[in-house]
C-alpha cells in the first residue's frame, strides 16, 4: 500500500479491510480495488470474504448465493491477481461427520490452497468438527473462529472465551456486542489476531442471535425444503423490523459504529476490522460502505472524495 496517497483516511490509514461479498459482488469489489488503486494509489481492502451456497455455509443463506465452479473459479483467479486474501465463511454449526465429504466445500479449499498468493486465505468456523478438518486436509488454510462460534457457546463478554479462541485459532471474529465493550477490548492481548465487525445492522444485545444462527444453520442443510416461519414468528416481536429500534433505541439500536467509535478502536491497537453485507442482493450497501470508510473524508471546503466517489459510480455503470 502507498501511504503517499492523498486519499488515505486520515483517521485510520493503517486499517485492514476485510469486505463481504466474495462470489456475490465480485465484479463491483473488483471494480472499487481496481479504482482506488490505479486512479488514487493505494489499495483499498485486502481481504474479501464469503461463501456460495453449500452445506457448510451459513451466517446468510439466500439463493443468490448460488454459485457454478466456475463462476467460483473466476472469481477467484480475479482476486489471486491482485493479492487479495479470501476468508471463506464455512460457518454452519450443526455440520456431521457425513457433511465433511460435501464435494463443493472440499473443492473451494482445494482451490483457495492453490491459489494463495498471500498465505493469507483461512476459512471462518463455528463447528470444532470441520475445524479439524480443515485443519488436517488443508493446513496452509488459516482458521479463524466465528461470530456463530462465540454467539452460540455463551462466550459473549467473557475474557477467558476469548484467551481459549485465540489459541486455538489463527484469528477470533470478536461478538458484536463486544465491539463497544471497551473493558473487555482492553484486557485482550494480540489485538491484531482479533476481527471487529463495524457495520453490523442487527440490533444490540439481540435477544434471539442465536436461534437466528441456529436456524440458519439448518435451512443450510436442508435450503429446497426448510420451514422459515418459526424464526420468522420471533423476529416479527423482536424489534428488527421496527424502524424506531434500529435508529433511535438507546438500548437495541444498530450496532454500525460511527467514525469517534472506529477511531477509539484503532487507539486501542486494532486494525483488522470487517465490512458486513453478503446477505444484500447487489452490492450497494457494502460500496456505499467502502467509500465511506476506506477513503479520505473531505476537509471542510473539499469536495475530492464526493468526487472521486461519482466517478467511481459512474465507471461501474453500462457503457
Amino acid at each position: 500500500m502507498q501511504s503517499t496517497s492523498p486519499y488515505l483516511p486520515q483517521h485510520w490509514p493503517d486499517a485492514i479491510w476485510d469486505v463481504s461479498g466474495a462470489f456475490v459482488n465480485d465484479r463491483e469489489l473488483i471494480a472499487f480495488h481496481d479504482y482506488c488503486k490505479l486512479l488514487l494509489g493505494f489499495e483499498a481492502f485486502s481481504i474479501v470474504h464469503g461463501s456460495p451456497l453449500c452445506e457448510w455455509n451459513s451466517g446468510r443463506v439466500l439463493k443468490h448465493l448460488m454459485r457454478e465452479a466456475e463462476e467460483v473459479r473466476t472469481a477467484g483467479l480475479e482476486y489471486e491477481k491482485r493479492n487479495i486474501a479470501v476468508y471463506l465463511t464455512f460457518t454452519n454449526l450443526l455440520l456431521q461427520e457425513k457433511h465433511l465429504k460435501d464435494a463443493f466445500g472440499n473443492a473451494i479449499c482445494i482451490f483457495f490452497t492453490r491459489h494463495n498468493p498471500t498465505g493469507r486465505n483461512a476459512v471462518i468456523l463455528a463447528s470444532d468438527l470441520l475445524r479439524e478438518h480443515i485443519r488436517k486436509e488443508y493446513p496452509t488454510l488459516k482458521i479463524i473462529s466465528s461470530i456463530l462460534k462465540i454467539t452460540n457457546s455463551g462466550g459473549k463478554g467473557k475474557l477467558d472465551t476469548y484467551k481459549r479462541l485465540a489459541d486455538e485459532y489463527d484469528e477470533v471474529m470478536v461478538h458484536p456486542d463486544d465491539v463497544l465493550n471497551y473493558d473487555l477490548l482492553e484486557q485482550i492481548k494480540d489485538k491484531e489476531r482479533h476481527i471487529l465487525l463495524i457495520n453490523e445492522y442487527c440490533i444490540r444485545n439481540c435477544p434471539i442471535r442465536p436461534f437466528h444462527y441456529h436456524t440458519l444453520s439448518e435451512s443450510a442443510l436442508a435450503f429446497m425444503s426448510y420451514d422459515s416461519s418459526k424464526f420468522e414468528a420471533r423476529q416479527a416481536t423482536n424489534g428488527c423490523r421496527s424502524l424506531y429500534t434500529l435508529l433511535a433505541d438507546e438500548h437495541k439500536s444498530v450496532l454500525a459504529l460511527n467514525t469517534p467509535e472506529i477511531r477509539k478502536l484503532r487507539d486501542m491497537g486494532f486494525r483488522h476490522f470487517k465490512v458486513q453485507g453478503r446477505g444484500h442482493a447487489n452490492a450497494s450497501s457494502i460500496l456505499f460502505d467502502m467509500l465511506r470508510l476506506a477513503l479520505r473524508s473531505d476537509a471542510p471546503g473539499e469536495n475530492a472524495m464526493h468526487r472521486n466517489g461519482q466517478m467511481f459510480w459512474e465507471s461501474i455503470l453500462p457503457h
